[in-house]
């Protein structure tokens, strides 16, 4: 499949994801091509979602299909992300969060290119920095939510933000449509990041 963002990109993309890997398997199917390399905390496959569970199938057979290879990581090289160093040619790569439930250690913010996808709209109301933003933005009633895409420091959702995306919430929207319309505009800040790369 041809690569519908930047094509002189000459970047490795590497996504890493703790639950299930839908926004990755989005994000993928929208661009038309894997990310060369899925990190994972997440051990229980049957949790990831189907794409990513038959890609990995795929890998396995290494009869056909994307060469993307799917990495679980155990909790302590999740903690200290130190399996970066073992991918060739990650210190050149854009490396992408997607519900990554662990906090990068300073070091590796500063040697590699990471930038993470948060379903808050930290640029309009900083605190929904951290910890379950789409909670706080439905409990908080703001006729306005969003996501960005931002840089990441060592310091949680303190790092530039590079796009965003916003909706208006319903006054007598449940959570579950907060959610669902977090979910797209996460999406929509991505798919405005990456046509820039």
């Amino acid at each position: 499949m041809e690569l519908r963002y930047n094509k002189s990109m000459k970047k490795r993309w590497i996504a890493m994801f703790s639950q299930t890997g839908s926004e990755i398997a989005a994000l993928a199917k929208h661009l038309g091509k894997w990310p060369d390399v899925i990190i994972t905390n997440n051990a229980d496959q049957d949790k990831w979602c189907k794409e990513l569970q038959f890609l990995e199938l795929r890998q396995r057979g290494k009869s056909y299909g994307p060469k993307t290879r799917i990495q679980v990581v155990t909790p302590i090289q999740a903690k200290t992300a130190n399996f970066l160093h073992a991918i060739e040619g990650s210190k050149n790569a854009l490396v992408t969060l997607h519900g990554w439930l662990r906090i990068i250690p300073k070091d590796i913010c500063e040697q590699y290119e990471i930038v993470n996808g948060h379903p808050g709209l930290i640029n309009t109301f900083p605190e929904l920095k951290g910890k379950d933003p789409q909670i706080k933005a439905y409990e908080k009633g703001y006729a306005t939510i969003g996501s960005v895409v931002h840089k990441v420091t060592p310091i949680v959702d303190d790092g530039e933000i590079l796009e965003w995306s916003a909706t208006f919430q319903d006054e007598y929207a449940m959570l579950e449509n907060t959610f669902a319309k977090l979910k797209h505009t996460s999406f929509s800040a991505w798919v405005k990041f990456f046509d820039k790369q």
